[in-house]
């Protein structure tokens, strides 16, 4: 499992608990897009019977623009932000 710390630099970003697109280089965490502002009708993600989250959500229509802008800067995770963290649940490149 990966955790990232929140940097400074994303203070105007980070909102607090709630999944989130994130991009991260050289293991700092770069840019943060909330789920609930790229897909406000949707209240919470299917996992598989490990737990896991999907990674294809990382395809959907609707966040091709954030995954797009996310990875020009480095690699797109899925994750839970939460205490200045950012954890990863699943990820594509």
């Amino acid at each position: 499992m990966t955790i990232f710390s929140v940097p400074e630099t994303l203070e105007g970003a980070y909102r607090g608990a709630g999944m989130a697109l994130a991009a991260s280089n050289e293991g700092r965490l770069l840019a943060l897009k909330y789920l609930c502002d790229l897909l406000p009708d949707v209240d919470s993600l299917e996992c598989d019977a490990s737990g896991q989250v999907d990674a294809g959500i990382l395809d959907h229509p609707r966040l091709a623009p954030a995954v797009r802008e996310l990875r020009a800067l480095g690699e797109v995770h899925l994750g839970v932000c939460c205490g200045w963290e950012f954890m990863v649940v699943a990820g594509a490149q």
